[in-house]
């Protein structure tokens, strides 16, 4: 028998079991127990045909050629949703599928799907955010191109499509201080070290106001708990996080004059819980957020925010993703591994936009 055309129905006709017991035999399930007696014989049966697992896992990863994988933390924020699809229009352009993997921000997800990814490679994976396991993101992209969206990271030894966060937080405080904004709010989602960028635009923010003078000052606010997985499907998370602390923070700051959210989704929300309370907007607080996720423009909502090109950055990083498995092409050493070592990254600048949810101070004499 050609040994090219063995199956795993040929092994389990040869073993006299199911074709189901074979592949968890031969894949080594340790979930289900056979004797010892029918795994003697898969084995056996398997080594006479010349089956191999290799083969097939072989077989899987010719497979995943002509594939991209996206790697992204949440799908409920609309601006994940328009990177995926700048990285969709440029893959379909160049026959390429995605498969989108959520991992909800959680280690465990995150780590199963490196390793699996590891064993399946695809022609290639984009990150949306900042990998949990740096070390381990660099080994794989000496063997499948990678390409990373977010905040600068040295760490990352891979292609990089970047911005820098404290621009857009310093971006919006300046244009606030501008129209006299003194006493101002900042709400956002939990603040760590494993969101850098988070943490960045609330820098470049508080910054600012802190180098305006002393009567210049910022309240922040953020969820007390860390979040959990349950949280993070939730799928109005964050609007729910505007808007139970921007009821918080006009009680307790009752003369605040803004509230900026850390992203749109949030800036909804603190919308929302200040026409409950009755507030004009922005006569009596301005609202600004960041992302110009679709929504933020629609008529009726009208939201200042800060646009960074989420569509053009998703889909630039798809096309940077190929020039580099075109490269691997040409340059492929005996290791197949990636031979051209030069790191290309691209900078975005971000852009304000003025909308309706903003305006000068109340107490400011400029004040039309």
């Amino acid at each position: 028998m050609n040994k090219k055309q063995v199956t795993a129905t040929d092994v389990a006709n040869a073993a006299g079991v199911s074709q189901a017991a074979v592949s968890m035999i031969l894949n080594k399930k340790f979930n289900v127990s056979f004797s010892r007696e029918t795994i003697e014989k898969v084995e056996e049966a398997a080594r006479t045909l010349g089956y191999s697992m290799e083969k097939k896992a072989a077989r899987q990863q010719t497979g995943m050629k002509g594939t991209i994988f996206v790697i992204c933390p949440n799908l409920n924020n609309p601006y994940y949703g328009m990177l995926i699809d700048g990285v969709e229009q440029a893959a379909l352009k160049n026959r390429f599928d995605i498969f989108v993997c959520q991992t909800n921000r959680n280690l465990l997800t995150e780590e199963k799907y490196l390793k699996r990814l590891e064993k399946l490679s695809p022609s290639g994976i984009i990150y949306t955010c900042m990998p949990a396991f740096p070390e381990m993101v660099n080994r794989m992209a000496k063997k499948i191109p990678v390409v990373f969206i977010g905040e600068k990271n040295n760490e990352l030894l891979v292609d990089s499509i970047e911005l820098d966060s404290r621009k857009p937080g310093s971006m919006i405080a300046r244009y606030l201080l501008e129209l006299g904004h003194r006493k101002v709010g900042y709400i956002s989602t939990r603040v760590s070290d494993k969101q850098p960028a988070r943490q960045r635009r609330r820098e470049g923010f508080t910054e600012e106001f802190e180098n305006a003078g002393k009567d210049c000052l910022v309240f922040l606010k953020e969820p007390v708990e860390e979040q959990g997985i349950a949280a993070l499907q939730n799928m109005d998370m964050e609007f729910q996080t505007g808007y139970r602390l921007a009821l918080e923070l006009i009680r307790e700051v009752p003369d605040i004059t803004a509230i900026v959210g850390l992203n749109d989704m949030i800036a909804l929300g603190i919308r929302d819980a200040l026409l409950q309370e009755k507030y004009r907007i922005p006569k009596e607080i301005s609202v600004v957020g960041c992302d110009n996720i679709l929504a933020s423009g629609m008529r009726g909502i009208d939201l200042t925010t800060v646009d960074h090109y989420a569509g053009k950055k998703g889909e630039d990083a798809c096309k940077l993703l190929m020039e580099k498995m075109e490269r691997r092409k040409r340059e492929k050493s005996e290791k197949d591994e990636m031979t051209d070592h030069v790191v290309h990254r691209v900078e975005y600048e971000p852009r304000l936009i003025i909308r309706g949810t903003s305006s000068y101070a109340v107490y400011n004499s400029n004040y039309k």
